[in-house]
Formats: C-alpha cells, structure tokens, sequence
C-alpha cells in the first residue's frame, strides 16, 4: 500500500512538472486588486445592461419613460409572451403618462421600442410576476430619479399612501425589489 502511494505521488509530481500546470503558477494568482477590478467590472455591466436580458429574458419590445429634456426615469420591457398585448398597452399610453406627470409635476416622455431597453446609472429593478394570465416577467429598472421623482409620488397619485420606500411599492405588486447601488436605492 506505501509503495502505491508513494508511485501515485511521484507520478502525479512528474506529471504536474512536465506539463507545467497553470494552477500552480505563481503568475497566474489573482490578486485582491484585481477581485476588485473584477467586481467594479461586473457592478458596471449590472448597472448598464437591459434588466431583461440580464435574467436571460427574450425581448420583444420595451418602453422607456424620461423627464422630459432630462435624465431617465425606468424602463420596461417585455417578453416574446406579451406581444399580443403590445396594441392594446400602447393604445393610450402617452396621454396616460402625461396625466401622471402633470398630477406628480414632471413632463413624462414615453419611448417604445423594438427589443431592449437599458438606463445609465440604474440604480434598482422590480420584476413584477406577469400580468392578465401571461407568466413570464416584466422587469422594471429604475435610476435614481425614478425611484424618487416617479415611482412613490405616483403612488401616492393613485391614492396609495404609506408607502416609505421603492421597495414597498415593488412589493405592493408581488413584485421582487433589487437594488445595484445601496447607496442610492430607495429601501
């Protein structure tokens, strides 16, 4: 049995010195620096990347809703499941944003879109479950400004109050809350 381990133990050191194994290179080390870069890197893409397609989502096609001449408020944006609804959702929806905005004080400016939508600075994102029996979800993302400037006050526009945070009003929704930036998010 030691003579065993012993030819085991010389052949695997033989075997590790002849191919010159990368995993035991001390060149190839990551350094805390470069997790770091690592990790800044993969906060960059989160925060600059459609919502859909970060949870691997299909999209047909999008809205995005902005201040107008100003900074973005949210997206949204939709599967493959919901083109069939596409017409019947976009029906009224310019005037329907300006009535929220005038009743809020801010100039809402709506975009649609074929496929994805992305924001700058995307703060946090409510996937909301579906809606009216289509399962598949319609991830929100939202920037500082929409957390902020939209999402409570147009809840409190349609007469929900009590709400203190961006998540309540995600969660009110049966939807799931994910903040990018602890610092800016609406918790």
């Amino acid at each position: 049995m030691k003579t065993k381990i012993k030819t085991l133990l010389t052949l695997v050191t033989l075997g590790i010195s002849l191919f010159q194994c990368d995993l035991f290179d001390p060149k190839s080390k990551v350094t805390s620096d470069d997790l770091v870069s690592m990790l800044a890197l993969q906060q960059i893409n989160a925060n600059s990347m459609s919502e859909a397609q970060r949870l691997g989502l299909n999209v047909a096609y999008s809205h995005r809703f902005s201040i107008k001449n100003g900074a973005h408020l949210f997206c949204r944006e939709y599967s493959t499941a919901y083109l069939e609804k596409k017409a019947e959702w976009e029906k009224d929806m310019e005037q329907t944003y300006a009535t929220i905005g005038n009743a809020i004080g801010i100039q809402i400016v709506v975009e649609k879109f074929n496929g994805p939508c992305s924001i700058t600075n995307k703060v946090a994102a409510c996937h909301y479950d579906g809606v009216d029996g289509i399962n598949d979800l319609i991830p929100y993302a939202y920037t500082t400004e929409g957390e902020h400037g939209y999402l409570i006050p147009a809840n409190v526009y349609y007469g929900v109050t009590g709400l203190k945070s961006a998540k309540e009003a995600c969660e009110r929704f049966k939807g799931t809350y994910v903040c990018y930036d602890p610092s800016k998010c609406w918790q």
